[in-house]
């Protein structure tokens, strides 16, 4: 599409990535793992204070956050993916802890279902459906883009305040 995309490298950074430990058939190793951080701090903010634009306002740093949380993601998620043990282990591990990817559509749907309570969404909006909506587009931009490759992709720029204006259509 535009040129000014982010690298993999950049979008690392921004997403605040950590490392932790795998297990598999080699033994243990060190791996790359994404950081939900900057997403979740965005997901816990409250309704908007300044009213409906700043509604449309966190929905595009969700959907910023959320894009470059998954193409983060997407990687170590294939590979979990690719082996079934290594997959349930984790999923395992993951609900011990209380975690699960679950969360982000939780708080998202909680953080527009407060915006309904303070009346700024219409009566009849789903905010869990809504929340879906936004996610669900992140994450198929983050399969499109290390599939098909970042030129099938728009920049996350463009892309977020477009996925969040057209969800907050749809719910204003």
């Amino acid at each position: 599409m535009r040129s000014g995309r982010r690298s993999g490298g950049d979008a690392h950074r921004s997403a605040g990535a950590g490392r932790v430990r795998q297990g598999g058939q080699e033994g243990v190793r060190d791996v790359r793992a994404p950081n939900a951080g900057p997403l979740m701090a965005a997901l816990r903010a409250g309704p908007g204070e300044e009213g409906e634009e700043g509604v449309e306002e966190g929905l595009t740093g969700i959907a910023r956050h959320a894009s470059l949380f998954y193409a983060d993601a997407m990687p170590m998620a294939a590979s979990l993916f690719a082996e079934p043990a290594l997959l349930t282990r984790h999923r395992e591990g993951v609900q011990e802890i209380g975690a699960g990817p679950h969360l982000v559509l939780d708080a998202l749907a909680g953080r527009l279902r407060r915006e309904l309570e303070a009346g700024r969404l219409r009566p009849d909006a789903d905010p869990r459906a809504a929340a879906a909506l936004l996610l669900g587009a992140c994450f198929q931009r983050a399969f499109f883009l290390h599939f098909s490759g970042a030129h099938v992709v728009q920049p996350v720029e463009e892309f977020a305040p477009a996925v969040a204006r057209t969800v907050w259509a749809a719910i204003r």
